[in-house]
């Protein structure tokens, strides 16, 4: 099996980068309560840091295959992954932003637009756009806790 570092790395190499040019990343087996079950990552408010969550299935998977970045579709996923929260990083809390920033990293490492993964992630876009305009349209507010993450699947 291959280590949560490993799969990073090669993550990072489908996006053409190298650790050294990348945020911070801390590996968790699991997400804490308040981050949503479907998240592959997060960010605490306030920090640079991004959190991968490595018992996700496309990690489980990468760190599974038997040759080392073998399994270039899940890898492909979370190279994704880390290009949103990467976004969320640099520029703040626009989702629809961090989403088109995972679909084009999709598209730079490979991924076809109508791949399978491709739709998912343009569904959680769609998904999450769709929950902040009714969210907004109500003229309510929402904003982070202090010490929690954002709750969105990327």
């Amino acid at each position: 099996m291959w280590s949560a570092e490993t799969v990073f790395v090669c993550a990072l190499g489908l996006l053409g980068r190298s650790p050294a040019q990348f945020p911070p990343v801390q590996f968790v087996d699991k997400a804490p309560p308040y981050v949503s079950p479907l998240a592959q990552a997060y960010i605490q408010k306030g920090d640079v840091r991004i959190v991968l969550i490595t018992s996700t299935s496309a990690f489980d998977r990468a760190r599974r295959s038997r040759y080392q970045c073998a399994d270039v579709d899940a890898i492909r996923e979370i190279a994704g992954v880390l290009a949103h929260e990467e976004w969320h990083v640099l520029h703040g809390v626009d989702e629809a932003s961090a989403y088109d920033a995972q679909l084009t990293a999709l598209l730079f490492a490979g991924a076809e637009q109508d791949s399978p993964l491709y739709h998912k992630v343009m569904r959680a876009k769609q998904a999450v756009t769709a929950a902040s305009k009714r969210t907004s349209g109500a003229g309510v507010l929402a904003s982070v806790a202090p010490g929690s993450a954002r709750d969105h699947p990327p």
